[in-house]
């Protein structure tokens, strides 16, 4: 879509390409039906340019004459053999063409349109001296006879070359509609048609719009192409010092269009129309050709003072225009001076021959002008002709040869097809031959000589290419990104003579300078030099995918929309080519590349032979990042291993490693973590006055904060269990209050505490929300009820505490929920009776003498059994404090 801003302008032009291509259409259809059937078509016999003079028809002239008096009628400037054989001569006014009133150059191209050659042609002519006189004369052809190949080749030339420069303008201005400096070449290069299509081609009902241009062209020329050298590429110093004197030439070029404009059109169609103008039109005529000289020296001396004080780049287009207008413009400026020296028109009587140099020689202005607008990066005006002069005499000369064989088969066949009646063996043989030499070189041997010309003459591009290839496949063998990025960068400069080059590699949600050549790399300078990943450089590349070029002066690139600090950057590291690095599924990273050795700028071939090393670096960036990743992560996950076996030994160490004596007690106790880190916590130790404290809980969560739970409730635990004698409420009601202090909201354990004192046989407890323990008495299953809710989950929470006596062979057995809920492969639970009932089975046994390590084995085995392998998601933890006599202790 285009973009609303320049609307107007693709409006503009639009109406601009329309007169254009009629001009060109008019005049090239015209150009090659001369061609075509010049032979058949009648010449005009007498001529009458710019420089012929209006004469008043009196009253007697003009009614001999069939016109009205004060009619005009203009002198002639050339006549032809055929005219002046018959008495035609230079100055002589033509009144009438075959008894038609000569009133305008249209009379004359319609009685020559009805006419052959040999036909008589009368004219009435009025002579210098006053007196009248009918001649007639035959008409002779445009052209003797058909014309051969090469006049087809040079007439082609002739009239395509001029509009393909037309094209090159156009284009200009729509690729870049808002650049003014687009336009004003557009107003050059639109001059080459106009210059060697002549007027006379015109006829029909567009001629006037061909005329229009033909005319608007033309002034605009020089004009354009002042205003291009006073503001190209930026304004210059003598236009800011003397500005009035591009006005001096401008305003008058401009006034004179409209004379031009009289002159033109009443020259074709009325010479009454610009009768008014004879006085005059000589005047006008040289002072605008003098202007045009001013305004081309103005033009040379506006480039020469910027050229004096440009640098590089700058520098570089300005020489190449200078230079190139300056060859191009000098042998027509030679032109223009002859004909004002002898006052005739431009080209008149001087030989083909020089006319056709100087326009090929000329065409060297507006391929200069346009490759320094275009071309993003010129090159040196030296290494152009050098590249320019291999070219021509290397590549090119395949392709001459090509066309000289064709030509040769040509004229074979046509010569041999001419005369049917005499074919020869030695001739057949011949053309035989030509066409099997003519396929051998287009499809055979052209391919192998070019690959030897590309060795001889440019052995650099072809190093290059083969060096950028080795590049690639190196790439993909790297497995780390400081040697992978090291390697590219050092290779890219050798292979391309490049001092600056920087590495942006992207961590997160930036790109940093992770390496530069050619200037030293500073922590704070690659915190400075970063690309966010929403910027307009990443954007662009993300999007586009390709190399983009950093071209600073162009008011269209896309690096106007980015941020002062990207482009500041950019400058700082001289960059001129911009490499993504792309990834599988988003960019990897950026090169960016400063400027060769040579100054010369990235070719099409560079750009693709740098796409393709990025890519194949992108995945290994990719692949390297990756690896490095996954080794970055073994490490940790190795580390993080040993810390965790360090905590499950430190845990461990937190159990009781040896069971406290006590007189008529037998202690047992087991955790079995679900991981490698429980949450379950059992405890025994005994109190200053001989009490036996028993302690289990079941922390909510698992790892590492289960088990810093778990120590804190341990430590807290033991701490104050040595000052609370016998309240055990009041316990708990501090340990709760300091694990709600130390842990998380969500963090919270069931809690089982219990002190059993050996002389009285009580059993005090306190459960905090816990799985009721048992105590096992002969067939009883006695639980042990919640007495209060779990700990750490709210504060000044209140607690009660119970009593139970313990009787001689009872059986405190108490269990964390991963015992009581294992399950099995059906996902069916083991459940609390099946625990109690499996140790009363064991219990129940006559003259039972079993041990409470027994017991605990016991219980554990029923639940393997039952869980059959199945994979348990909780800690099983298992205490039993078992009570006999006295005398029995473990």
């Amino acid at each position: 879509m285009l973009q609303r801003s320049a609307r107007l302008q693709y409006v503009l032009l639009a109406v601009v390409t329309f007169f254009a291509l009629t001009h060109f259409y008019m005049g090239v259809a015209g150009s090659f039906a001369n061609l075509s059937h010049g032979h058949r078509s009648a010449r005009a016999p007498f001529f009458q340019g710019a420089l012929g003079h209006a004469v008043r028809l009196t009253t007697p002239e003009a009614m001999e004459a069939g016109r009205r008096p004060g009619d005009t009628a203009v002198t002639i400037t050339l006549a032809q053999p055929e005219a002046r054989s018959a008495g035609l001569q230079v100055g002589d006014a033509v009144l009438n063409v075959n008894t038609r009133p000569f009133t305008g150059g249209i009379v004359l191209l319609d009685e020559l349109r009805k006419s052959r050659p040999g036909q008589p042609m009368s004219l009435t002519v009025l002579r210098p001296d006053g007196s009248e006189e009918t001649i007639t004369f035959p008409l002779a052809a445009v052209r003797p006879s058909a014309p051969p190949v090469w006049v087809w080749v040079i007439q082609c030339v002739f009239v395509l070359l001029p509009f393909l420069c037309m094209l090159v303008g156009l284009y200009t201005v729509f690729a870049r509609p808002r650049n003014y400096h687009a336009w004003l070449i557009l107003g050059v290069l639109a001059y080459l048609p106009a210059l060697v299509i002549p007027q006379s081609q015109f006829f029909g009902p567009f001629a006037p719009i061909a005329l229009i241009w033909n005319i608007v062209a033309q002034t605009a020329m020089p004009i354009c192409l002042m205003l291009f050298g006073i503001y190209f590429p930026e304004r210059s110093t003598l236009d800011v010092r003397a500005p009035w004197i591009k006005w001096l030439i401008l305003i008058p070029l401009l006034a004179f269009l409209p004379a031009d404009f009289f002159s033109t059109f009443g020259h074709i169609y009325n010479f009454n129309l610009d009768a008014f103008l004879d006085p005059w039109a000589m005047k006008i005529n040289m002072v605008e050709n003098v202007l045009s000289i001013f305004a081309v020296f103005y033009f040379f001396a506006t480039i020469g003072t910027k050229m004096a004080t440009a640098t590089g780049d700058a520098r570089r287009r300005l020489k190449i225009l200078y230079y190139g207008a300056a060859v191009g413009l000098t042998p027509f400026f030679l032109l223009l001076v002859f004909a004002l020296i002898r006052s005739k028109d431009v080209g008149q009587d001087v030989p083909r021959w020089m006319i056709l140099s100087a326009f090929f020689i000329l065409l060297l202005f507006p391929l200069s002008l346009a490759y320094v607008v275009i071309v993003h990066r010129a090159v040196d005006v030296r290494l152009l002709i050098r590249q320019g002069t291999r070219y021509a005499l290397a590549r090119q000369s395949i392709n001459i040869v090509r066309v000289l064989l064709a030509i040769w088969l040509a004229f074979s066949l046509k010569g041999f097809f001419q005369h049917p009646g005499h074919p020869r063996n030695v001739d057949i043989v011949r053309i035989l031959g030509i066409v099997i030499i003519f396929f051998v070189f287009r499809f055979r041997l052209s391919v192998r000589l070019q690959e030897k010309i590309d060795q001889r003459f440019f052995r650099e591009a072809y190093s290059t290419e083969q060096l950028l290839s080795e590049i690639s496949d190196e790439a993909r063998n790297f497995t780390e990104v400081a040697p992978l990025i090291s390697t590219i960068t050092k290779r890219l400069g050798e292979t391309l003579h490049i001092d600056r080059i920087a590495v942006f590699l992207r961590s997160g949600d930036t790109f940093r300078l992770q390496m530069a050549t050619g200037a030293p790399l500073l922590p704070a300078t690659a915190n400075i030099f970063s690309l966010p990943a929403a910027s307009t450089t990443i954007a662009t590349l993300s999007r586009a995918k390709t190399p983009a070029n950093v071209y600073r002066d162009d008011p269209s690139s896309w690096l106007v929309t980015a941020t002062d600090a990207e482009r500041s950057a950019f400058a700082d590291l001289s960059t001129e080519l911009l490499v993504p690095l792309p990834g599988r599924n988003r960019l990897a990273g950026v090169i960016a590349l400063g400027p060769k050795r040579s100054e010369e700028p990235y070719t099409k071939t560079d750009r693709q032979l740098l796409q393709t090393i990025a890519s194949q670096t992108g995945l290994a960036l990719e692949n390297a990042e990756l690896l490095e990743s996954l080794t970055t992560e073994i490490t940790q996950r190795e580390r993080f291993s040993r810390e965790i076996e360090i905590a499950r030994e430190v845990q461990e160490r937190l159990f009781p490693q040896s069971y406290p004596k006590v007189d008529g007690v037998d202690l047992a106790g087991y955790c079995r973590p679900a991981h490698a880190i429980g949450g379950d916590y059992y405890d025994f130790f005994v109190l200053s006055d001989g009490r036996l404290a028993l302690t289990l809980a079941d922390i909510s969560g698992k790892g590492i904060s289960a088990a810093l739970l778990m120590a804190s409730l341990r430590a807290s635990l033991r701490s104050i269990a040595s000052v609370h004698h016998g309240d055990l409420a009041r316990l708990i009601y501090r340990v709760n209050n300091l694990i709600y202090e130390s842990s998380t909201t969500n963090r919270y354990a069931t809690f089982f505490y219990a002190e059993y004192d050996p002389s009285t046989n009580l059993l005090t407890y306190v459960n905090a929300g816990h799985n009721p323990p048992y105590v096992l008495r002969g067939g009883q299953a006695i639980p042990l009820e919640a007495t209060g809710t779990v700990v750490g989950l709210l504060p000044n929470a209140e607690y009660a505490q119970a009593t139970i006596p313990m009787h001689p062979g009872d059986a405190l057995l108490a269990y964390s929920d991963g015992i009581s809920e294992a399950m099995n492969h059906n996902d069916e639970e083991w459940s609390e009776l099946s625990m109690v009932a499996t140790a009363q089975e064991l219990l129940s046994q006559p003259n039972c003498t079993h041990t409470a390590q027994q017991l605990m084995d016991c219980v554990l085995a029923a639940a393997d059994k039952f869980t059959s392998g199945a994979p348990q998601h909780d800690d099983m933890t298992i205490l039993v404090c078992t009570v006999g006599n006295p005398s029995q202790s473990q």
